[in-house]
């Protein structure tokens, strides 16, 4: 009998906790919605309706406003819900009647069948439905996940704001064909549950890493992160990649998911390109760092790769101290490049930060020579899976 006590000891002591979120829970869909979830609900169906009232509350009716400048720029404004896209009368009038679909569902669902309702609210929220190629698909872990992830307006936005998307900031025309087919095919596989592993397996996206081992594919496929001191952890985002579709919300924002949409895409969809991102415990509430990171080839014969990063940006909001994350950064994408035996390239003002980084790995030796140098190369930019390119540095 002893055996078991242990066990039944350790089972009673996580009751509390988990019965304490599953209370918060559905006390946050009673006060948004003003209906409680039927007894008996599964406590993900519930995590899943709060998080989904919660999005609806706050969004914004990006098929009446359109895709452009005059939405949030920052990731904490979506979440306070005053700004101006948000209190508009169009986004005002749409909330209030998915609150009012939310609560009729609840009211008339019963406990078993919420999994699929919950599912058919959230295609509903982005303009689909259970009848199209999406929503034939969407599974409820899936979308639990996406509304974890705060999807609801990067997706809304995907799917509502492609007409923004046909001309660059420019006013170059850009095919709305692949425009509506790469938005489609990123939702989809957010809603099925396989975004990451289709961003690293669609055929454009193995184009552009062909002349990998599958070793170095695997390295540069993984949600690689590293702990540095006061906390901070640097990361490439994390399993699942879906902090990928806030990530341009840091920073700049030159472009993001409702303004110049058109200029995520090659983040979402390219297997070479990837961000690196900054966690300070000073800002909790989300990433307050970001770096575009990308795998490209030097123009040669054999062609060869080079891991290149960008500029590392602060949220504008978050008041932390962020003079040290560069040095972090190089920490990290050193390490990742030594992982997968390639070359990184990095701007010629890091070049100070990036010899310290080079030698306190290579203590006590001093660093070898020709392991940093200065030079210029011709780097190729294989075929995007996101119909254009979008960077500060790179160009024809």
């Amino acid at each position: 009998m002893l055996s078991y006590l242990f066990p039944l000891l350790l089972w009673c002591r996580q009751l509390p906790a988990m019965d304490a979120r599953a209370a918060d829970d559905a006390a946050a869909v009673a006060n948004i919605l003003g209906t409680r979830m039927p007894p008996h609900t599964d406590l993900r169906v519930v995590r899943a309706f709060r998080l989904l009232a919660e999005q609806v509350s706050r969004g914004i009716d990006y098929r009446s406003l359109g895709l452009g400048w005059d939405h949030p720029t920052a990731r904490t404004e979506y979440r306070n819900g005053h700004h101006s896209s948000i209190q508009h009368p169009s986004s005002r009038t749409r909330n209030a009647a998915s609150k009012a679909f939310l609560a009729e569902t609840l009211n008339t669902s019963k406990a078993d069948m919420l999994e699929d309702a919950l599912v058919e609210c959230f295609l509903r929220e982005i303009s689909l439905d259970r009848r199209t190629k999406i929503g034939i698909t969407a599974n409820f872990p899936a979308v639990l996940a996406a509304l974890e992830g705060e999807l609801l307006l990067p997706l809304r936005a995907l799917m509502e704001g492609q007409q923004s998307m046909e001309t660059t900031f420019n006013g170059w025309p850009v095919p709305r064909e692949k425009i509506e087919a790469i938005c489609e095919s990123i939702v989809l596989h957010v809603l099925q549950g396989d975004f990451s592993h289709w961003r690293y397996h669609n055929p454009v996206g193995a184009r552009q890493l062909e002349g990998l081992s599958e070793e170095q594919i695997a390295i540069w496929s993984e949600a690689s992160a590293s702990q540095h001191q006061h906390g901070v952890m640097v990361h490439e985002d994390a399993p699942g990649e879906l902090g990928l579709f806030w990530a341009t919300k840091i920073g700049g924002p030159s472009h993001g998911f409702d303004i110049e949409g058109q200029c995520l895409l090659p983040l979402l969809a390219n297997a070479r390109h990837k961000v690196v991102l900054v966690s300070d415990p000073d800002w909790p509430h989300h990433p307050a760092g970001r770096a575009h990171f990308r795998l490209l080839w030097t123009d040669g014969r054999p062609q060869k790769p080079v891991l290149w990063l960008e500029t590392v940006n602060r949220d504008f909001v978050a008041d932390v101290e962020s003079s040290s994350w560069r040095k972090m950064v190089l920490r990290h994408v050193v390490g990742k490049a030594e992982a997968m035996r390639v070359r990184l390239s990095v701007d010629t003002y890091l070049q100070g930060e990036l010899e310290s980084v080079v030698y306190e790995r290579g203590r006590p030796s001093p660093v070898p020579a020709g392991s940093i140098e200065i030079r210029s190369d011709r780097l190729v930019l294989r075929p995007s899976n996101g119909v254009l390119e979008a960077s500060d540095y790179l160009s024809d």
